[in-house]
Formats: structure tokens, sequence, C-alpha cells
């Protein structure tokens, strides 16, 4: 581990887990010393006419830790386990780590999230101390501006707070050797790729939070509800459809398909201008798995870590895909070339 990759995973812990924890913790002091002095039930949801929902006093304190606490863990998680993936293929035995500005951005999400979270949680239970009637509970909309300019400035401090760590792609190989092959003869390859078990996991309690979410605002009755469940359909297609592809190469050109049908991409070998073996980390390099851009402008289908088929075009534009023998890959097409 360099001393820049260091550095910045120091920083991620104090921005992105251990201060927004301690915010949580803070709230959570003032909510529960104030608890006594608020009404049973309390104002839970407030509308354009005030308070209109109503639920058990320590809902609030319950959504701070659970809501706040699961998301500064799972963000963590998520960063931390991502860059400690196991390579596959043949430089499994080379490590490998790396950081990312996905990670830099997820530590200043949590941050931001912590931030807002806490505040709300004050600033719901404070119009309620007092009152005999939760219904009398003084409107809190005028403060959702502020949440928000709390949660965007926690979020850009928590960015710049972080260091910036340069992504080293693979720039060692050189273009594939052709694959001996008489003139009658033709070669075809085609292997199939899965997202590794880790991405599998990531991707999916990202959805399973958004559709449980969905599922609690529809139960409430808001209308935000629909537009989570619409959110969530999205999700499910595409995680669903970017689990599993198809890789081809041959003198057609590469042809990468998921097992779904779609996405597709398809390179003829007029457009190929050489290709090459590499070794690829999807999250430090691509920000995650499924189809993606990277940082320095190459484009993807990208499944776990190690190696990769890289194919340049014609037109200077770098599509990469993660697959096993990806060398022997990039010799077939090298030999249509």
């Amino acid at each position: 581990m360099t001393p820049e990759i260091r550095r910045a995973r120091t920083a991620f812990w104090w921005v992105g887990v251990i201060l927004p924890l301690a915010l949580i913790a803070l709230a959570t002091i003032v909510v529960l010393a104030w608890l006594p002095d608020v009404p049973e039930p309390a104002a839970i949801h407030w509308g354009l006419d005030g308070a209109d929902g109503f639920g058990p006093r320590w809902t609030p304190l319950a959504l701070l830790i659970g809501l706040g606490g699961g998301t500064v863990l799972l963000f963590a998680l998520i960063a931390l386990f991502s860059h400690r993936l196991p390579q596959e293929g043949a430089a499994a035995s080379i490590p490998q780590t790396q950081w990312s500005a996905t990670a830099r951005l997820l530590g200043a999400v949590s941050l931001g999230t912590a931030g807002m979270l806490a505040m709300l949680a004050i600033v719901s239970t404070a119009a309620q101390r007092g009152l005999t009637d939760a219904a009398d509970a003084a409107d809190i909309t005028p403060w959702v501006p502020v949440l928000l300019l709390v949660m965007l400035g926690l979020a850009v401090a928590g960015w710049f707070l972080q260091p910036s760590v340069p992504v080293s792609p693979d720039s060692a190989g050189a273009a594939a050797t052709p694959l001996p092959l008489a003139d009658h003869e033709r070669a075809v390859w085609m292997k199939t790729v899965t997202v590794a078990t880790t991405g599998q996991v990531v991707l999916g309690i990202g959805v399973f939070i958004v559709v449980a979410m969905s599922v609690l605002l529809l139960a409430q009755g808001v209308a935000a509800g629909w537009i989570t469940a619409g959110v969530a359909l999205v999700l499910v297609v595409l995680v669903s459809t970017s689990l599993t592809f198809r890789v081809r190469a041959s003198a057609a050109g590469l042809r990468v398909r998921s097992v779904a049908g779609w996405p597709r991409v398809e390179i003829p070998q007029a457009e190929i201008a050489s290709a090459r073996a590499v070794q690829v980390d999807p999250f430090a390099e691509f920000g995650g798995w499924g189809y993606r851009f990277g940082m320095d402008g190459r484009r993807g289908i990208v499944l776990r870590k190690g190696d990769a088929l890289e194919v340049t075009r014609t037109n200077g534009r770098v599509f990469v895909v993660t697959v096993d023998d990806a060398a022997t890959a990039a010799s077939v097409l090298a030999a249509a070339t």
C-alpha cells in the first residue's frame, strides 16, 4: 500500500465513518434527553398544513440510528471491501491495492447524509417539546432548505477533506501477438463472465434497500413512494441484465452480449486497431460493476477484478471487458486484423 493510498483510507475513516457516527451519536443523546417532554403519539410527518402523520415518539430516533447508522456502515463496507477483492486469472498472486474517486464520494455522501439526518431528528423533536398534543407541533417544512444545505455543505467539505489518489490502470502490456493460423483456418473464441460474488452482494443490498424504501413510503401513502418505486424498478432491470455476459472474439470482431440480450456491444473487425490483455480493478478504475465509464475515458463491461480484454478502436476509443483467458481473445482478434 502506497503512502498516498494509506492517507486516503485514513481520511475516509475519519470523514466517512468516525465523524458521521459522532454526529449521529451526539444527536441521539440530545433526542433521548428531550423524549420525556414529547407527546405520545408524536408527529412523525409534516405536510403543507403542518403535522399530518403520527406514531411512537421514538420514531425519529429509530430513523436516525437505523437509516443514518446503516447508511454509514453500508458505504464503509462497500468502499473498504471493494478495494480488497481478490484478483482472478494470471495476476491472482500480484497485490494491487488501489483507492478510487468512488470511495471518496461515498465518504463525502456518508458525512452529508449523517449530518442531515442528525439535524432532522433534533428539529422534529424540538418542535414538539412541552406539548400535550403533537398536532400542535410547529411546522418544520421551512427547515427543509436548511437541511439540504447542511447535507450539501458537509458532503462538499467531506470530498475536499479527502485526498485525491490517481488510479493506475495497466499500461505495461503490448498489443497481442496474432494467433498462428493457416490460410484456410479461422479461430473463434468464446467465454462467459459473471459479476464477482462480492459485486453481486453489494448490488443486491443496494437494490433491496431501494425496494424496501419504496414499499415503506407506499405503505405510508407518501406520493414520493411512486418515484422511489420507479427508481427501484429501473435498478432491478439494470442489475438483472448486467450480471452475466457472453464474450465472443472472431474474424468478425468482438461481441459482448448480456445473457438477457441487452446490453450488447459489437465492434466489427474493421474498427479494431489493436487488442491486448490487461489487468483491471472495477471499483478503482471504473467506480463499480457492469457497463461503466472509466475516469480515463475508457468504456467497458467490468464484472470482476483481474484479467481483461482491451480493444482500441480505429477512432481512438478504448473498450474493456473483464474475462478469463483474455490473452487468447486478444490474439484471435489480432490474427484477423
